[in-house]
């Protein structure tokens, strides 16, 4: 007789905290009824060819056994998507209906825009594009859960304006179901990875951060900031980096089994991904210029190095500072590399945790907003329609003809429009520069800012 008050307890230590108290669940929930109803104003009705690309490729694996061995990059996250194509099946038209072949792998530029235009066409859109992006929802939502409980320990306030930006992130919403990308895949698994560190479920950390991985590449760069925080001890720390990097090894070999190449990033120097990470550079009499990333990276691990090994600063950095650290490594990671606005997703996580657990980062919020609009400037002036208006192509399909663009402003006027890509960029630095300034400053004095707050060990 005592299992269901058993299972109702288990149950409850699943939901954080902020949503068990009974001063802060209305609104709470209130937010989460006012983010769902924004995306689901915006997920029936917007399509990119990106996302078709992603769920064309999975759907071989659904439904033919296969891999498309030309693209073997992020297999987490396209095993994933397979396995959304077989569970949502019976919500979707039947796939050799939706999933036309051949697709546009062999003229890209002159095909794509034909394929979406006739997958745009088939009876029950909306529906159909509401049903691919579920499985966003899902990992958005777990995610937001689980920065709810990394910030439970705030104040009431503070964990609401933290939850109110999740629920509405406009880069969030923007690269989630508006360009419809499976960026909170990895999104998730990390704030999962920092939160089972947090609570010192070490190795669930590793395996979480490392599943990350296999969805999204840029977590591999995140290894080393987690296993020298989570342990002083050596052996340990490349012990957890091992396991963290288990679940890549082991799509590594599957690549290898499946298609005879390991895939992953052994593409990157075939595309122009691979050269965002070098792109911002110092020249130097001679051969080899000098890479501001790599030297920002470096810099950034030797740092913490020197921490967990004595060599500065008050001793190792504490697990509960952890996510300040990721705050830096991620600020420059955007601001020294190039990007695509959905990838600009990875970021929200730390800004809404500085948003409930550093109060007197009073800027925070502002200056995150203001990156937004120069990130999505950017995509307009270098993607056009593809990226911004013609999203909407499902619900008014001449409205990316019909809403200028910056791209298409200043197509007669390449200089103007190299000129403003450099503005942009420009802006952007400095804004992501002032954004990290507190948090500089709080690695840098070692101590967390007056009225900081961090959840106890």
């Amino acid at each position: 007789m005592r299992a269901p008050a058993v299972v109702g307890r288990a149950g409850a230590r699943l939901v954080p905290a902020p949503l068990r108290d009974d001063r802060t669940r209305g609104r709470l929930l209130g937010w989460l009824g006012v983010g769902l109803v924004v995306r689901l104003l915006i997920a029936p009705f917007t399509v990119s060819a990106d996302m078709l690309a992603v769920y064309w490729r999975s759907h071989l694996i659904a439904y033919d056994g296969t891999v498309f061995s030309d693209y073997l990059v992020n297999m987490g996250a396209h095993y994933t998507h397979a396995v959304s194509l077989r569970v949502l099946d019976p919500l979707l038209p039947p796939a050799d209906v939706l999933w036309t072949d051949p697709w546009w792998w062999s003229d890209s530029v002159g095909l794509a825009p034909q394929v979406q235009r006739a997958f745009v066409d088939t009876d029950g859109i909306f529906g159909t594009l509401l049903t691919l992006k579920l499985p966003y929802l899902a990992f958005d939502l777990l995610a937001g859960l689980v920065l709810l409980a990394l910030v439970a320990r705030c104040a009431p306030r503070a964990v609401e304006r933290s939850w109110a930006f999740w629920m509405l992130s406009p880069i969030g919403l923007y690269a989630t179901y508006a360009f419809g990308r499976y960026e909170m895949f990895a999104v998730a698994l990390v704030v999962v990875a920092l939160w089972a560190c947090e609570r010192r479920h070490l190795w669930w950390g590793a395996l979480a951060l490392g599943i990350a991985i296999t969805m999204r590449g840029y977590p591999i760069l995140l290894v080393p900031a987690f296993a020298l925080v989570v342990s002083p001890k050596l052996l340990r720390q490349i012990a957890w980096a091992a396991v963290a990097l288990a679940p890549f090894a082991l799509v590594l070999a599957t690549n290898t089994l499946l298609a005879d190449t390991v895939g992953e990033f052994a593409r990157l120097r075939d595309f122009d991904t691979g050269s965002t990470f070098l792109a911002y550079t110092v020249d130097v009499d001679g051969p080899g210029p000098i890479y501001l990333f790599v030297l920002f990276l470096l810099g950034l691990y030797g740092v913490m190095l020197g921490r967990a090994r004595g060599w500065w600063g008050r001793g190792p950095v504490a697990v509960e500072d952890l996510w300040v650290w990721l705050l830096v490594l991620h600020a420059g990671l955007f601001a020294l590399t190039t990007f695509s606005a959905h990838y600009f997703a990875w970021f929200t996580p730390f800004v809404a945790l500085g948003l409930a657990r550093r109060p007197t980062w009073r800027g925070l919020g502002w200056l995150h907003l203001l990156q937004v609009v120069v990130v999505l400037a950017m995509a307009d002036l270098l993607g056009g329609p593809g990226t911004t208006w013609g999203l909407f192509q499902p619900l008014q399909p001449d409205l990316a003809d019909a809403v200028p663009t910056l791209r298409e402003l200043l197509l007669t006027a390449p200089d103007a429009a190299e000129q403003a890509a450099g503005a942009l960029r420009t802006a952007f630095i400095a804004l992501t520069a002032l954004l990290a300034w507190p948090a500089l400053a709080e690695l840098w004095r070692g101590d967390p800012a007056e009225g900081a707050l961090s959840p106890p060990p």
